[in-house]
Parts: structure tokens; C-alpha cells; sequence
């Protein structure tokens, strides 16, 4: 790890970072930043990647990303959806005359 600052937390939650670090790390207004927490109550911030990364899991290849809503229910959800299409009526197909 790099160097050590100490930033403090304004009245509206934001975290102050000194511009010549910003400017350094190239950060800019609207980027996302991820804050992760380790057993020992570490902290560590850093920029959000853009692009996923590829990682091969015992011969397939499966993209490492984070997410940027929950994925508690997701597979749930996306069954939900498809039950309801399949249980929808299809319409009758009509017969050919000859």
C-alpha cells in the first residue's frame, strides 16, 4: 500500500480527499468509489473498475464484476417472470385449408 492520509467527513457524510491525491489517482466527480471493510475494521477505498474481469473457474470462463444493485433475488425473480410468460394463453394456430 502507498501512503497514509488522514481525511475527514464533512456535515453532508462526503469523504474530503486532498486535490493533489485526486489529481494523482486521476479521480474525477461522478466516478464510484467502493468502500471495503476487513475483519480488523481496516477500511479500504478505491475506485470502481469500469471493466469486468475474466477468470477461468475449473475450464470455464466467468466474468468477475461488481454489481451495481442487489442481487439477493435475482434468480428468484427471473423465474417469477418466466412462470408468468409461460402460463399466459397462446393463441390457437389456425389449419391450413386445402
Amino acid at each position: 500500500m502507498g501512503q497514509t492520509i488522514e481525511v475527514s467527513i464533512d456535515n453532508h457524510g462526503g469523504i474530503l480527499l486532498p486535490q493533489e491525491l485526486k489529481n494523482r489517482l486521476g479521480l474525477l466527480p461522478g466516478m464510484t468509489m467502493v468502500v471495503e471493510e476487513d475483519d480488523e475494521e481496516r477500511v479500504c477505498l478505491r475506485v470502481r473498475t469500469e471493466s469486468p474481469e475474466l477468470v477461468d473457474k475449473q475450464g470455464i470462463i466467468v466474468v468477475r464484476a461488481e454489481s451495481s444493485e442487489d442481487l439477493t433475488n435475482v434468480t428468484q425473480h427471473a423465474r417469477d417472470r418466466r412462470m408468468q410468460t409461460s402460463q399466459k394463453p397462446r393463441p390457437k394456430k389456425r389449419e391450413a385449408k386445402n
